[in-house]
């Protein structure tokens, strides 16, 4: 079992289709580290063999040290019930507006993002208990945590690390990646993302490992080694929310033959 956690552009559910041909290339090229610049929601690398060394790094803090934290002490680290006042009062602190009550980063993440409207760390407002079309109420908090310990076991031997993609270099892995798409809505933390910068930063990484890439799109010289369309609340008209359908494609990086 996985973790389903909640998070924008999560790939859990076509996960099955991506994994086989990275592993393939894994297999093809006697690789045996993964890792991955933009971990996020856990949903790829948790799915990836712990016979691998699998590393993944995130530029948010908050979450990188929720991982730590979870790996060490496990799901009742926690407290389960997040009504909105205390959303509120974490994310006023995390937002630097209020700061008579501190709370470590760890905390702060498993409020950010347990407790936020579509996996959106403080960015998509109070999840909460909502009612649904057909009359019924769905606590999305409890589904976030329930999703969350489903499979607390498959990251406890990932490496978590705090850094940004642009500081890292790598020799001998599969990388894969998956950046806050181009032209869609993003979190508030990679709104200033360059893809071009990323774009080359893989160009570079791919001379000496096997580079992959999530996106909707990637230049010409990124091979599509996979597509299909599929629902999500992550579409390239820029809007989140609702089920839209868009064009998942996975790229490889084809290394630079000059």
């Amino acid at each position: 079992k996985s973790i389903v956690m909640k998070y924008m552009g999560s790939k859990n559910r076509i996960a099955k289709h991506l994994l086989p041909i990275m592993l393939s290339e894994c297999e093809k090229h006697g690789i045996t580290t993964w890792v991955e610049p933009f971990v996020g929601g856990t949903n790829m690398i948790n799915k990836v063999p712990d016979s691998f060394e699998r590393i993944g790094y995130d530029n948010n803090k908050y979450l990188i040290e929720m991982y730590k934290e979870l790996q060490e002490y496990g799901i009742q680290r926690f407290n389960h019930h997040i009504p909105k006042d205390l959303y509120d009062k974490v994310r006023n602190f995390y937002n630097g507006k209020d700061l008579t009550f501190k709370y470590n980063d760890s905390y702060v993440g498993w409020v950010g993002f347990m407790a936020s409207a579509n996996g959106r760390f403080f960015d998509g407002g109070y999840s909460g208990v909502s009612q649904t079309k057909v009359g019924t109420h769905r606590n999305y908090i409890e589904e976030s945590i329930k999703g969350l310990t489903k499979g607390l076991s498959s990251i406890k031997t990932v490496e978590f690390n705090c850094d940004d993609y642009s500081n890292l270099n790598f020799d001998g892995c599969l990388i894969y990646n998956d950046p806050p798409y181009k032209g869609t809505k993003t979190y508030n933390t990679s709104k200033n993302f360059d893809h071009n910068k990323f774009y080359n930063w893989c160009r570079e990484q791919a001379k000496h490992n096997v580079v992959f890439v999530s996106e909707y799109e990637a230049p010409e010289d990124f091979e599509c080694v996979w597509l299909q369309e599929v629902k999500s609340s992550l579409s390239a008209n820029g809007i989140a929310g609702g089920n839209k359908v868009s064009v998942e494609k996975l790229f490889k990086v084809v290394p630079n033959s000059n």
